[in-house]
C-alpha cells in the first residue's frame, strides 16, 4: 500500500471502506479459539476471565512466581501440585469434577481431557448453530470463570464451595443466558 494514495480505494466514483480495510490489515495471527469469546452468549465477566485464561494470563501462582512475587506456588485446591493453568483448569479433581458435572447434566457424556483439548473441544462447539452446543459453549466459559472464582475464595477467604453447589449455579447462569 503506497501512503496517501487515496484513490486506490476508489471504485466506479465511491471510495470502498472494504478495500481500504484489506490494505490496513496486515493478516495477524488466527486463534482456534475466537470463536469462544467473540459474540459469546456468556456472561462478560466471564467472558473476559476466559479471554484471558486463553491467552495465559491469569495471574496463577507459576506466573506470580515468574514475576518475583514472594508467594508459595502450591495449588490451593489439592497442596500438592504448583498452581499453573493446566493444572488448574481441568487437571485439578476439583474443577475436572465441576466440568464433568456440569457436561453430565448438559447431556455429554465424554472425558475430560487437558486445558488444550478442552479449549479445541469448546471452539469447534461455539462455531456450532446448534441449541445445544451453544449451551456447551457458555457452559465451558461459565465454568472457567466459577474455577477461577473459587480459587480466588480458597486464596483469599480460605473457602471453598462444594462442587454440586457450584455446579447448580453454573447451570443457572447457562439457562438463563440462553434463553
Amino acid at each position: 500500500m503506497q501512503t496517501g494514495r487515496v484513490d486506490q480505494f476508489i471504485v466506479n466514483g465511491k471510495f470502498k471502506i472494504s478495500r481500504m480495510y484489506k490494505a490496513l490489515h496486515t493478516g495477524g495471527i488466527q486463534v482456534q479459539w475466537k470463536r469462544i469469546v467473540c459474540n459469546s452468549k456468556a456472561s462478560p465477566k466471564a467472558t473476559f476471565i476466559t479471554w484471558l485464561a486463553l491467552q495465559n494470563r491469569l495471574p496463577t501462582k507459576d506466573r506470580l512466581l515468574s514475576w518475583n512475587i514472594n508467594i508459595a506456588g502450591v495449588c490451593e485446591f489439592c497442596q500438592v501440585q504448583d498452581e499453573k493453568l493446566s493444572h488448574l483448569f481441568f487437571e485439578r479433581h476439583y474443577s475436572h469434577y465441576i466440568w464433568k458435572a456440569v457436561l453430565i447434566q448438559l447431556g455429554i457424556q465424554r472425558n475430560i481431557s487437558s486445558w488444550q483439548e478442552e479449549v479445541q473441544w469448546a471452539a469447534v462447539k461455539s462455531r456450532s448453530t446448534k441449541k445445544k452446543d451453544q449451551h456447551c459453549s457458555v457452559a465451558f466459559i461459565e465454568t472457567v470463570y466459577t474455577v477461577w472464582l473459587q480459587r480466588n475464595a480458597s486464596v483469599f477467604s480460605k473457602k471453598l464451595d462444594p462442587v454440586d453447589s457450584v455446579v447448580r449455579r453454573i447451570l443457572f447462569i447457562v439457562a438463563y443466558r440462553n434463553q
